[in-house]
């Protein structure tokens, strides 16, 4: 059997190019139509056009993830 290589996480990950955090929600489709619905029910209009534009922006991110 062959030697096991060990393998540093600098070897694997740039430097400084990565941040820690935790995984608060995936952005799926629900996750989206779920902050549209949010948009219909607000009575406020400000706050309307704010979350409809941060459901248009998720929904080009379907799939990926929102970290803390």
């Amino acid at each position: 059997m062959g030697e096991k290589k060990v393998v540093s996480m600098d070897e694997v990950v740039p430097n400084k190019q990565l941040r820690k955090g935790i995984v608060a929600q995936e952005v799926t489709s629900d996750f989206v139509l779920e902050i549209y619905e949010k948009a219909k029910k607000t009575k406020s209009e400000k706050r309307r056009k704010e979350y409809l534009a941060i459901a248009e922006e998720l929904s080009k991110h379907i799939g990926k993830y929102l970290v803390e």
